[in-house]
């Protein structure tokens, strides 16, 4: 009786054993089960995005990645809009207008400074020597853009209204031959543009950064997306601090990448990504950074950039309806992360 109960025990003990193991690789499996994501973005300096995708680093990070190509806002616009996208990449004037139509965007990162790659650029020979020279000129634009902005900030630095000058409004790929032609007298525009009409002759009078204005490229996601997945927005995050990593070893993926997807040579795409400074994870939620997801006292960070082109845009009726940028950002994913990752 006592070796049948002793044998009985040994042949329980077993089963929970074996229920374990299986248990243990039922969770170990499900853990490792990519998750799928469809992932917009648009051929610019996107240098972490080129990073991640060249070397494969969804994949390490445990996403299933379907990678959509735009070349154009609206498209992108529609695409969130009946969830046929869940997370990407916009400019801050394209992500403003996402959010005025009431797409449940939040931007969650940010890669990187842009307002050092746009700016003014003005012929040699026009007579524009400083921002007040710029009375009476014609100048290429696109309206509803960050040139858009910067170009207003700029004649406001100077005292300036737009009415002072011809503000001509041009689709950013007629803006290098209007300016090799002499039609205009410069531009603002943002790179490769800048670099192509410096190559015609052209010099640079200002950066939207030495105007003290910040633009920005913002990874984003669908909050519902976000919500219903969250092991996947954590891989999301880690795809971002993977990059930044395999970024700041050798940026020369991320350059090879801007010079196909831009259409220059690999010298300039250098120049391009060299001027944008990228940022880590840990900028992006450090309450003194300028362009914080969660700012400090006194630090308006990227919830005040995003406002101010929001507000911008209204004014000139681009939109038509205000954002509150508070809503838009969300840093709680990093912070997250990295607080998993200590």
């Amino acid at each position: 009786m006592k070796r049948s109960l002793a044998a009985l025990a040994v042949l329980v003990g077993l089963s929970s054993l074996v229920l374990a193991l299986v248990a243990g690789l039922t969770t170990e499996s499900a853990a490792q089960t990519p998750t799928k994501i469809r992932f917009a973005w648009q051929p610019y300096n996107a240098v972490l995005f080129y990073t991640a995708r060249d070397l494969r680093l969804f994949e390490k990070a445990g996403l299933d990645a379907e990678l959509v190509k735009f070349t154009a806002g609206p498209p992108q616009f529609a695409a969130y809009r009946s969830e046929s996208i869940d997370a990407g990449l916009f400019g801050t004037a394209g992500y403003v207008v996402g959010l005025s139509q009431g797409l449940d965007l939040r931007n969650f990162y940010i890669q990187i400074i842009s307002a050092y790659a746009d700016g003014l650029v003005v012929r040699s020979d026009s007579g524009i020597a400083t921002l007040k020279d710029l009375r009476g000129k014609k100048i290429a634009f696109l309206r509803g853009t960050s040139a858009h902005i910067g170009l207003v900030t700029a004649l406001q630095k100077a005292g300036l209204s737009p009415s002072d000058v011809q503000m001509v409004t041009m689709d950013i790929t007629n803006m290098v031959p209007a300016f090799s032609n002499k039609d205009v007298d410069g531009a603002y525009a943002w790179e490769p543009w800048i670099s192509k009409m410096e190559a015609a002759g052209g010099k640079v009078l200002t950066r939207t950064i030495d105007l003290g204005l910040n633009t920005s490229d913002h990874w984003v996601v669908r909050e519902k997306w976000a919500k219903a997945n969250p092991e996947g927005m954590r891989r999301l995050v880690r795809v971002v601090d993977l990059a930044y990593e395999a970024f700041t070893k050798d940026k020369n993926v991320a350059i090879r990448a801007t010079a196909e997807n831009l259409g220059v040579t690999e010298p300039v795409a250098r120049h391009i990504v060299e001027i944008n400074p990228v940022v880590s994870l840990q900028q992006a939620v450090d309450p003194k950074f300028e362009l914080s997801l969660l700012p400090g006292p006194g630090n308006p960070g990227a919830v005040g950039m995003i406002q101010r082109v929001g507000d911008f845009l209204l004014a000139q009726d681009i939109v038509k309806a205000k954002i509150d940028a508070k809503t838009a950002v969300d840093g709680s994913w990093v912070a997250e992360y990295l607080k998993a990752r200590r």
